[in-house]
């Protein structure tokens, strides 16, 4: 569709401007910083319209064999939940009339490219840490949310499991969050054996968490009790995060957060011919969610 007169800039708008090339300007101003979300999520690219996995059971722990001739007994796993990742599209662009495109000398359509590559970015960040942002509130596979005390077992075995921590932030609630994914089972109840190693924060509690997992002895107390946090955890600051309360921890190695790109975002310009307006816009593809619980521990804070 030809952009109208109404959202098309022109020379008018903007006065004397010099079309450079601006591909590589959306690219480089869209990866001008480390992706947030991409330094905690299993980022995978996808061919398809959907990725679906299905969880199952597990096998319980094996039982003795008393006597010689007794038969050995066979387990039979139950079907697990359906999660599947539906990739959404996101496109967004800006027109430019052609005077203003051959006159442009100061840089402004340069300045327009940029904005639209640091929107696209901000689109994905947003959109990744709506996982942590609703995770005490919106539910997933398991029709609970992601952190929640009553975690169903798959396959059939009864019972729940939780993975929240009520209380803010401190060198109590940490270690309590480290005890309890330390202690989480899979669907046969077998325990998983998680290993915690990242503090995920919003900002306004960086400093608390580095002095929580960096201080040589304890925090917030005259004694001088060595500090059993120190160097336990890396923090991870997560700017997009939207709640100053709320905190989580992982296992980086084992959790399964997964980010799917079904398109990277791709950059591209056209010249309409019947009006010379050039068009430039962005497009991606892609998928967020959680294919298991287990791996994150989380508090909603005070």
């Amino acid at each position: 569709m030809t952009p109208t007169a109404l959202n098309t800039h022109i020379s008018s708008d903007w006065g004397n401007l010099l079309l450079p090339g601006l591909r590589d300007v959306f690219y480089n101003t869209y990866n001008e910083l480390p992706g947030e979300f991409s330094k905690i999520f299993k980022v995978k690219d996808s061919k398809q319209a959907s990725e679906k996995e299905l969880g199952m059971g597990a096998m319980t722990p094996w039982v003795e064999r008393v006597n010689e001739t007794d038969n050995v007994t066979y387990q039979k796993i139950g079907e697990g939940l359906l999660r599947t990742y539906t990739h959404s599209e996101f496109a967004s662009g800006f027109a430019v009339g052609k005077r203003l495109y051959e006159d442009e000398l100061y840089g402004v359509i340069n300045g327009m490219a940029e904005d639209l590559g640091r929107a696209g970015r901000t689109k994905v960040e947003t959109d990744a840490a709506s996982l942590f942002n609703n995770a005490f509130t919106t539910n997933l596979y398991d029709n609970v949310p992601l952190i929640s005390a009553s975690h169903p077992y798959e396959g059939g075995k009864a019972g729940v499991q939780s993975n929240l921590i009520e209380g803010a932030l401190s060198d109590t609630t940490l270690k309590q969050a480290i005890t309890k994914m330390r202690g989480l089972y899979d669907n046969g109840g077998k325990k998983i054996v998680f290993t915690p190693d990242t503090l995920i924060v919003p900002p306004a509690l960086e400093w608390l968490a580095m002095e929580l997992t960096q201080s040589t002895h304890k925090v917030g107390t005259a004694d001088n009790d060595i500090n059993t946090l120190s160097g336990k955890l890396k923090v991870l600051v997560y700017d997009y995060l939207t709640d100053d309360d709320a905190w989580f921890v992982i296992d980086s190695k084992r959790h399964k957060l997964t980010f799917f790109w079904r398109i990277k975002p791709e950059f591209d310009k056209a010249i309409d011919s019947d009006n010379f307006v050039a068009k430039y816009n962005g497009r991606m593809r892609y998928s967020f969610g959680a294919s298991a619980w287990q791996g994150i521990v989380g508090s909603a804070g005070a």
